[in-house]
């Protein structure tokens, strides 16, 4: 596991996070949305077995990917709410809290991922950039593309994973998370709704 996450992390970097002109993609690149999508319906016991699974990899993966990451605690997967699974979602997301080494006493990070089914999420990378302002687009180096955006009336940054299969796996934290980060969690095929 830990050689995986080294490898996926070096993968971003290498492939551009750090603003290479040679890694963005474009829509050419990249059609959307994929032509063999098959939208995934699971019972709430198939949704929290999986969100169970979701946590403890959370629990496993955050300190490595957060560089000293302590304290770390996922919330419950949800929709609208925490905790809130009903049969046939086509979505679950959650927020995990931690301490970063050096900050100040009672500073948190929060850092929210959203497993969504294939074809739920339905604009394209392009049509996304459209409404918010993107950064980037990278290859994930698994047949998909990570789409960078920030916003800056929330002060957040998120990296939005779309992948070959039609699922789309984003990530949100603050405009102080490295983008490298949050592309490293929303490109993790561990958060995936074809299992």
């Amino acid at each position: 596991m830990r050689k995986a996450m080294a490898a996926a992390l070096t993968g971003l970097a290498l492939a551009g996070l750090a603003g290479t002109a040679s890694a963005q993609v474009t829509q050419q690149d990249f059609p959307w949305p994929p032509r063999d999508t098959t939208p995934i319906h699971k019972t709430k016991a198939e949704l929290q077995k999986q969100a169970d699974e979701f946590t403890a990899h959370q629990l496993r993966t955050y300190p490595r990917i957060f560089a000293g990451a302590k304290f770390v605690t996922p919330g419950l997967w949800g929709g609208l709410r925490d905790g809130a699974l009903d049969d046939g979602m086509q979505y679950m997301a959650n927020e995990v809290r931690f301490r970063q080494p050096g900050a100040e006493q009672g500073v948190w990070a929060s850092v929210i991922t959203q497993v969504n089914a294939p074809g739920f999420f339905t604009d394209s990378p392009e049509e996304f950039c459209a409404q918010t302002t993107c950064t980037g687009t990278v290859s994930d180096n698994q047949g998909g593309v990570i789409v960078f955006s920030e916003d800056d009336s929330y002060n957040d940054r998120s990296a939005h994973n779309f992948r070959p299969n039609g699922e789309v796996v984003f990530t949100q934290g603050s405009r102080q998370d490295d983008p490298v980060l949050l592309g490293a969690v929303a490109s993790d095929r561990a958060y995936t709704f074809t299992r």
